[in-house]
């Protein structure tokens, strides 16, 4: 028999057993289903967490105190870096200064956080609203689940001091439209700061743009925040005795950041590159993914034995057609093969099948996030469910490859038949 003769013969015999080879292939197809949904969600989430970081830039380096690192905003700093007896490195202007002249530094960019215990107000006009500091350096997880902010009027550059940029939440929460916002860019508004004591200061600034941030924060440069933390202190030297909270370091690339680290640990700060949150998520999500796989590969075990219990069934109903092949000449390997492909075309329906199925839930999930993210007002965007090519043709050879691996201990008797045997079987 020839191998299109062998194909054929099994394709007939997929055919005269419809309903079974179909059900045998169920198991596959829910199997591969899940694995193609699991893979495609962790391939849409790592390239979703790479675009997100890459937006934000890996080749930045964050630089804190060496008290231990923490990003503002949250803990760590919290607007506080204290000089105790055991007097920790401050990062000083001249640090910063210093720091510029460094080849592979584009810019550095010192940061003043305000404590968490800061009740900030914003008044224009006749109204006011709570507002808080949107500090200028994400933490890892704003990075992963934060576009990157749009200007809606006027630019987000701030200046060396005196302006602020506003968030499309709160510019909404002073009771603008989305049409009066270019009003509102250049106008003066007041940041008042109230301490629990009721004491109060008020900072005039120059509305300088609006970004498309949907929460009620507002931007200002390095100096009003210094200006602010002195008085909320009552220390006009605060830089002097406690520097500056983080410095973030913008470098020619990533190589000449991880080339950088080390240099800037030698000078007794901590340091933390964003490439290693990269690194971390990725192997979080691999590790994950793994996991899930090889729960869903139970399913596919299952699937498995249905197809061996297939072919078991195929090749006792055959036994007397398996005899008379045989006796017309036909090899062991010939009546092996046959059965060996036939199980194999079942299984690679089932992945076919699964594939197709996965892929159409993965587009509904897609859709249904896309509209509930847009619903909730969340500025997240991604496709987050991706089959890729790669993916697609792993799915088919693996469900190609358990057909043929069910099939071959049925295949095996069956070509361990005697001839005269098969050919008296009723």
């Amino acid at each position: 028999m020839t191998f299109k003769d062998k194909v054929l013969t099994a394709c007939r015999n997929m055919g005269r057993r419809k309903v079974r080879s179909f059900l045998a292939s169920l198991g596959v197809m829910v199997g591969i289903l899940t694995i193609v949904v699991l893979i495609s969600l962790a391939s849409g989430v790592r390239q979703h967490i790479n675009r997100q970081f890459e937006s934000v830039g890996l080749d930045q380096i964050v630089i804190v105190p060496a008290s231990g690192f923490s990003f503002p905003g949250r803990g760590g700093p919290a607007g506080r870096n204290t000089t105790g007896p055991n007097n920790k490195k401050i990062i000083t202007p001249d640090d910063v200064a210093r720091w510029k002249t460094w080849p592979g530094v584009i810019a550095v960019n010192p940061v003043i956080s305000l404590p968490g215990s800061v009740n900030l107000e914003l008044k224009w006009q006749d109204k006011t609203q709570s507002v808080r500091i949107n500090e200028p350096l994400m933490r890892p997880g704003q990075a992963l689940w934060t576009a990157k902010p749009e200007a809606l009027a006027g630019n987000l550059e701030l200046k060396d001091s005196g302006t602020i940029i506003l968030s499309r939440g709160a510019a909404r929460a002073l009771g603008l439209e989305e049409g009066q916002l270019s009003g509102l860019s250049g106008q003066n508004v007041e940041l008042v700061l109230r301490t629990s004591r009721n004491e109060t200061k008020g900072f005039e600034l120059k509305v300088q743009g609006i970004s498309s941030e949907l929460n009620t924060t507002v931007k200002v440069s390095t100096a009003d925040c210094l200006a602010m933390k002195c008085w909320w202190f009552n220390n006009d030297n605060l830089l002097q005795t406690e520097g500056y909270d983080s410095v973030v370091v913008n470098c020619t690339d990533v190589s000449r950041a991880k080339e950088l680290t080390s240099r800037f640990r030698g000078d007794g700060v901590q340091v933390q590159s964003l490439d290693i949150f990269v690194e971390m998520a990725n192997r979080i999500v691999v590790t994950i993914t793994i996991m899930l796989v090889m729960l869903a590969s139970v399913a596919l075990l299952v699937a498995s034995i249905g197809i061996a219990n297939t072919m078991i069934m195929a090749v006792y109903e055959r036994t007397r057609e398996i005899g008379v092949l045989k006796a017309l000449g036909a090899s062991c390997w010939d009546v092996q093969w046959m059965l060996i492909i036939e199980s194999g075309f079942i299984g690679l329906l089932g992945g076919v099948l699964g594939l197709l199925a996965g892929w159409v839930i993965g587009l509904l999930l897609n859709q249904g996030i896309s509209w509930y993210l847009q619903y909730r007002e969340l500025a997240i965007q991604g496709v987050f469910f991706v089959v890729t090519p790669g993916l697609a043709f792993i799915a088919m050879v693996f469900a190609a490859f358990i057909g043929i691996t069910a099939g071959w201990l049925p295949s095996r008797r069956a070509a361990g038949l005697d001839p005269l045997e098969a050919l008296r079987h009723e």
